[in-house]
C-alpha cells in the first residue's frame, strides 16, 4: 500500500516549519511513512543522534526507493532544527538530503527545492552568506512552477540582497515574493506574514517609519491569525519592532517588545547565540535609555557570557540600529 508524506519547511527570515508539500505528490512505502513519524519524535525529544542512525539503517534496508526516502525523511529533520536548533545541525542534515535526492532526481527537479531553501536558511541563520548564495543558486536553476515555489526563492535572495546591502533590490524582491505568496493563495499565512516582517526590518534600515509601521502591524495581524504561526515568528517581530519605536522615540513601549521577545526565547528549548546575542544587546541598550542601568548591566553580562558561533556578519552593531544618542549612564 502506498502513503504519502509531505516535507517540513522553514522559510528564510522567520525561520518556522509548517507542513507544506515539496513540489508534487512523492509515493513512499509505508516502512518510510513509519521512518519519518519515527525519526521526526527522536528530533523532538533531542535524539538527533538516534534519529541520523535510524536514516542510516534505512539506507540498507531492502525498500523500493531508500534514497529518495531518506532525502526526504532528513530533510523534515533539518526543517525542524532549523526552527528550533541547533541550526549546525539542521545545515549539516539539509545537506546530507540534498545529496541522497542529487542520486534520484535531476538537479533542476522541484524536489531538491525545499531541501536546498532549508540549507540555504540555516546557513543564513548561522551568517554563513556566501554558502547560503550557493544554495540559492541551486535553487534558482530548478523549475519554478508553482507560486509559492517562486515566493522562497525570490524572498531569500531578498534576504541575501539586504545584507549584501542592496536595499532597493531588496525591497522590490521581498514586494514580490508576498505577491507570489498571495498568488498562491496563502497571503494569511505565516510564510507571508514573515516576508512582511523582513520588508519591515528594511523600511527601518531605510528610515521610512510610516511605511515600517503599516507593514509591521500587517504582520502581527496575519500572525494572530494564522494556524502555522510558531513562536519564532512572534520573537522575530517583537525584535523588529522594538527597534521601530526606539526611532519613534516610544522607549517605554520599545522596552516591553524586547522583554516580552526575550521572555519567549527563554521558553523555547533551543535558541542560537548568533540569534539570542543581538536581542539582549538591544535589551540592554533600550534598558539604559530608560535608566534601568541595574538590569542593562545584568542582561549585559548575559550577552557576554554567549560562546561566539557563525561569524559576525549576521550580527549589527546596536548603534547602527537606534537614533544616534547617548544611552543613560545610569
Amino acid at each position: 500500500m502506498i502513503s504519502w508524506i509531505c516535507a517540513l519547511l522553514a522559510l528564510l527570515a522567520a525561520g518556522h516549519i509548517l507542513a507544506q508539500g515539496v513540489g508534487k505528490p512523492v509515493p513512499v512505502s509505508d516502512a518510510c511513512a513509519d521512518l519519518n513519524r519515527t525519526v521526526l519524535a527522536q528530533v523532538a525529544n533531542g535524539k538527533v543522534t538516534e534519529a541520523e542512525f535510524a536514516v542510516s539503517a534505512f539506507l540498507g534496508s531492502d525498500d523500493p526507493a531508500p534514497e529518495p526516502c531518506a532525502g526526504l525523511v532528513l530533510n523534515n529533520m533539518a526543517a525542524f532544527l532549523s526552527a528550533s536548533g541547533p541550526v549546525a545541525d539542521a545545515e549539516r542534515l539539509a545537506e546530507r538530503s540534498v545529496l541522497s535526492l542529487e542520486k534520484a532526481y535531476a538537479p533542476d527537479d522541484a524536489m531538491l527545492l525545499r531541501p536546498l531553501q532549508v540549507l540555504a536558511v540555516a546557513r543564513f541563520e548561522q551568517g554563513k552568506t556566501a554558502r547560503a548564495r550557493e544554495a540559492l543558486r541551486k535553487m534558482q536553476s530548478i523549475r519554478l512552477e508553482r507560486p509559492e515555489d517562486q515566493a522562497l526563492v525570490r524572498g531569500l535572495a531578498a534576504a541575501l540582497l539586504e545584507r549584501e546591502g542592496r536595499r532597493v533590490e531588496a525591497e522590490a524582491g521581498y514586494l514580490a515574493a508576498f505577491r507570489a505568496w498571495e498568488l498562491a493563495g496563502k497571503g494569511e499565512t505565516a510564510d507571508a506574514a514573515t516576508i512582511l516582517t523582513a520588508l519591515g526590518s528594511l523600511y527601518i534600515e531605510l528610515r521610512r517609519l510610516s511605511e515600517a509601521q503599516q507593514t509591521l502591524d500587517r504582520a502581527l495581524a496575519i500572525f494572530g491569525r494564522a494556524q502555522d504561526t510558531v513562536a519564532s515568528d512572534h520573537i522575530k517581530l517583537l525584535q523588529v519592532r522594538g527597534v521601530l519605536r526606539a526611532w519613534q522615540g516610544s522607549w517605554q513601549e520599545a522596552e516591553q517588545d524586547f522583554r516580552s521577545a526575550l521572555s519567549m526565547s527563554d521558553r523555547e528549548p533551543w535558541v542560537e547565540p548568533i540569534i539570542l546575542r543581538p536581542l539582549l544587546t538591544h535589551y540592554a541598550y533600550v534598558l539604559r535609555k530608560n535608566h534601568h542601568g541595574a538590569e542593562a548591566r545584568s542582561i549585559e553580562k548575559r550577552a557576554a557570557a554567549l560562546r561566539t558561533v557563525g561569524t559576525s556578519s549576521a550580527i549589527v552593531d546596536v548603534t547602527e540600529l537606534f537614533p544616534k544618542a547617548k544611552p543613560s549612564k545610569k
